[in-house]
């Protein structure tokens, strides 16, 4: 009981205000209206932390990823199969969500700002991707500018070896100083969410509830089926009948251990020590599992796209063809950027925004949906790296792989 409260205590403890807010807001409509500005007071102190967090912990994180031995094959290999596994994971949500629950928003009826027309394609693209001037990256609505600015400073300052030792050190401290800050302002969720989400039912009624647990039920059931399938057909594309048999005698104690601590970094022991009974070779998983735990997150992947929808349905935005390809690409990213950094659920979720232009006030609704699939993401998170250290074992090492 003590460990299943370490791992859920705290969205235990969210999602218990979010349930106290929707009963004030549906008892007491008027005094839910007068604590509004609390909700707004803490989406106003994560926006305050958003662009040194990001800078930092991902310029960081890529002037570390890039430091040890050169394994340019298996390095290589594994970007490949990541983005490879995460782009079947996004376009497979995409489908199912598009049969089954294409508007999971639909209903609601917030007192939003309404959202401008979208630009043509390749000017969305620029204005995606860069910005005028640099102090245009220093906001929450340029996320995706400030990723690319940070991946390529990180970069930089590794490629300046000696010269950049002092400034590599600088980022990795501010790493460190601003995820505690992070830790300090969500202390405040709790009271913050609790304030919005009783304002939040005064204005949509019982519709919130309703789209929740449509959400819940879709998630739930499509991971089942993803767990099962999908990572099945990436062992035996690795190595057959031999290799599907020795990937599923193996996955229990790593699915379970998921389950329990909610974390991929917490499942890496366990899966280092699954991944060479399954017959990799253990000095490449050595490489691909730590990597996993960072940047492959299939089950991250697969509710980008169920918060992209909702946020689509909840603004009633046509699903346009350029419209359903940057819902798979953008989900592939929230899955990295959520691995890549500290607290990078909040990021991935932001990153929606500003990719969409949606306006701030979504944020809630979309991150509470993280919490309501957090248990079923972490097992496909964690179990996937099995699955991708097979794939690359099979591609960098050849048929023989096994060992």
């Amino acid at each position: 009981m003590r460990r299943l409260f370490r791992s859920y205590g705290f969205s235990m403890l969210l999602l218990g205000s979010i349930i106290g807010g929707l009963l004030l807001g549906s008892t007491a409509p008027e005094f839910a209206l007068s604590i509004r500005p609390l909700g707004e007071f803490f989406l106003n102190l994560i926006f305050m932390m958003i662009v040194p967090l990001v800078f930092f912990t991902l310029a960081s994180s890529v002037v570390s990823s890039l430091s040890g031995p050169k394994l340019g094959r298996v390095y290589g290999w594994t970007f490949i199969v990541f983005f490879g596994t995460g782009l079947i994971a996004s376009i497979l949500a995409l489908g199912v969500m598009l049969v089954f629950a294409p508007s999971p928003g639909e209903g609601l009826e917030l007192s939003l700002p309404t959202m401008e027309e979208p630009p043509p394609l390749l000017e969305q693209v620029v204005k995606t991707f860069t910005v005028p001037d640099f102090v245009d990256m220093l906001s929450r609505k340029a996320l995706l500018p400030l990723i690319v600015f940070s991946i390529a400073v990180g970069a930089a300052t590794r490629a300046s070896g000696e010269g950049g030792k002092a400034f590599a050190q600088f980022l990795q401290s501010g790493a460190q100083v601003f995820v505690q800050v992070i830790r300090y302002v969500m202390f405040v969720a709790p009271v913050g969410l609790f304030a919005y989400f009783a304002a939040t039912v005064v204005d949509t009624g019982e519709h919130l509830a309703t789209a929740y647990l449509s959400v819940f039920v879709i998630y739930y059931v499509f991971a089942a089926g993803y767990y099962l399938l999908a990572f099945s057909g990436y062992a035996f594309l690795a190595g057959g009948k031999g290799a599907l048999g020795s990937f599923w005698s193996q996955m229990a104690k790593p699915s379970l251990t998921a389950l329990g601590t909610c974390s991929s970094m917490a499942t890496m022991p366990v899966n280092l020590e699954a991944a060479p009974k399954m017959g990799v070779p253990s000095t490449l998983s050595a490489v691909v599992i730590p990597m996993g735990a960072a940047l492959h997150k299939d089950g991250s992947v697969i509710g980008g796209v169920l918060k992209i929808l909702f946020a689509l349905s909840l603004f009633g935005q046509e699903l346009s063809a350029p419209t359903l390809l940057a819902v798979v690409l953008v989900a592939v990213l929230v899955g990295v950027v959520m691995g890549a950094i500290p607290s990078g659920g909040m990021i991935g979720e932001l990153l929606i925004l500003s990719v969409f232009g949606f306006p701030p006030e979504a944020l809630p609704l979309l991150a509470i949906i993280s919490v309501i699939i957090d248990p079923a993401a972490t097992v496909l998170n964690a179990a996937g790296d099995n699955a991708a250290a097979m794939l690359v074992a099979r591609l960098s090492e050849g048929k023989d792989w096994r060992s």
